[in-house]
């Protein structure tokens, strides 16, 4: 009996050294000059690998789980977070874009830094370098382009498109901006600017619309002014109910 249970043990200690080894090993391959790393059934391929350009190809399909974490689910490029789709009907696209602990739901961010520092905000878009970057819990803004509605924290309802525009809006409401700079100082709500530089240093003025290139550009606290036509309504700081055409 003794000598069958140090039989028995003997072969115990053996296949554990051995599990051990195979589930602890590298395994390492060395693809020779031009040759090619194939993994395949008896009439395709699903992936190759190239030794002479280090191209992988996938024949199929490539398959990420939804992310739960900062852990699962993501895409890096180098160390920065770079596609994932964090939440609810969420999807991040750039560099650090979104992040791993917001409510918010409904949200597309493309570019870098875009709706990075989103909390319970929802249902935003944004796309370009650092658009929307500050929006915390602003809801159903549009932000189109380099630092458009970079600014924004709570503000709602907002729709920027093109560099910079609304860039400082934090809790403004329902402004329009279309085109560079435009509405660039804006901090005011329901103000409507079409052209570059249009109510470029408008800060805390509401429901001014102004359509043509430098249109209020000077206005600051003016309110209800509308302009229309190139550089119309310039020279207009604080003025109220302005109508200005040409």
């Amino acid at each position: 009996m003794k000598t069958k249970l140090k039989s028995l043990s003997k072969q115990v200690i053996l296949f554990l050294m051995f599990a051990s080894t195979v589930f602890s090993q590298s395994i390492t391959n060395t693809i020779g000059t031009n040759g090619l790393f194939t993994i395949k059934d008896a009439s395709s391929n699903y992936l190759t690998l190239s030794q002479s350009t280090g191209q992988l190809n996938l024949f199929k399909t490539l398959r990420l789980e939804n992310t739960t974490s900062s852990t699962s689910g993501i895409i890096f490029k180098d160390a920065e977070r770079f596609l994932h789709n964090f939440g609810a009907n969420n999807t991040f696209l750039g560099a650090n874009s979104g992040n791993f602990t917001m409510t918010g739901i409904g949200n597309t961010a493309v570019g870098r830094n875009s709706l990075k520092s989103n909390n319970s905000g929802t249902n935003n878009t944004a796309m370009g370098l650092q658009s929307l970057y500050s929006n915390t819990d602003g809801n159903q803004n549009t932000a189109l382009g380099r630092n458009s509605l970079n600014g924004n924290t709570i503000g709602s309802e907002n729709t920027a498109v093109g560099y910079s525009s609304l860039i400082t809006n934090t809790t403004g409401s329902e402004n329009t901006a279309v085109g560079v700079n435009s509405l660039i100082s804006n901090t005011g709500s329901e103000n409507t600017a079409l052209g570059s530089a249009s109510l470029y240093s408008n800060t805390i003025g509401t429901q001014n619309t102004a359509l043509g290139l430098n249109s209020l550009s000077s206005n600051t606290i003016g309110t209800q002014n509308t302009a229309l036509g190139y550089s119309s309504g310039s020279n207009v700081t604080n003025g109220d109910n302005l109508t200005l055409i040409g």
